[in-house]
């Protein structure tokens, strides 16, 4: 038969379970409540993340437009330096067909001294000095 101390015991320890049961109820609580906490911040990050992706789209539109637009440049850039180039040939071609009395070059002049040749603008043989 159950004795006294027996049901003190038995009421000791279910005191005891229904204390427990108390502090997981509150601790359910709690971390339900820290569960919606959580699930705002996510939804939160999950915005930022979609914005900062629609905006690394724009970006990269941006950047596309930006590359085109320098190798449009480039292209333009390329094609006055050609024409510049062919124009410059033209000027040299002219200028080669021109008579030598036309270019104003001065003749060059023979030395005295062991038949070598001078320039006005510079040494023309094998002479180390120029003559006077």
């Amino acid at each position: 038969m159950a004795t006294l101390e027996n049901v003190k015991l038995l009421e000791t320890k279910v005191d005891k379970a229904v204390e427990v049961v108390k502090q997981l109820v509150r601790k359910n609580a709690e971390l339900t409540e820290e569960n919606k906490q959580l699930k705002k911040k996510i939804d939160a990050f999950q915005n930022q993340i979609n914005e900062l992706e629609f905006a690394i789209l724009g970006y990269k539109e941006d950047q596309q437009h930006i590359e085109t637009g320098v190798i449009s440049a480039l292209n333009r850039l390329n094609q006055v330096e050609d024409s510049l180039e062919v124009k410059a040939d033209l000027e040299r071609t002219s200028a080669a067909s021109v008579p030598p009395d036309a270019q104003h070059e001065q003749p060059v002049q023979r030395s005295s001294n062991n038949g070598e040749m001078f320039h006005d603008q510079g040494y023309q043989g094998s002479a180390a000095y120029y003559p006077s």
